[in-house]
């Protein structure tokens, strides 16, 4: 320890200085490159979520209203529906709704509702 100068120790921590510099400089740019190369694999992975979503949503919708429109169709033929029934399809019909469902069985519901069969 004797034997090092100031020169040599301000020497080592200018190396150490550019070698951690060095070291930053390739971590930032590697991430920036690596960014850069997934985005238009994340993009296209979001757009097929986005695509699949939609096509469960689609999906849900349809059975919901085959389901609504088999339950309309017995109630207005006479079919008496249980509490069980009728609490299962209030609920469906709420998702119904959600999801955007059409005008027409909404309106088949509330003249259902209102002459007081469900």
């Amino acid at each position: 320890m004797e034997n090092i100068s100031l020169g040599q120790i301000a020497a080592i921590i200018t190396f150490l200085g550019i070698f951690i510099g060095a070291i930053t400089s390739v971590i930032t740019f590697s991430k920036i490159f690596i960014k850069n190369i997934l985005n238009p694999v994340n993009q296209k992975i979001d757009h097929l979520e986005e695509v699949s979503m939609n096509s469960r949503n689609n999906i849900e919708l349809e059975l919901i209203k085959m389901i609504l429109v088999n339950f309309i169709n017995d109630v207005e033929q006479g079919s008496i529906k249980s509490p069980m029934q009728k609490q299962n399809i209030y609920e469906l019909y709420e998702r119904y709704k959600a999801l955007g469902g059409n005008t027409y069985i909404i309106e088949m519901w509330e003249k259902l509702i209102n002459e007081r069969k469900i």
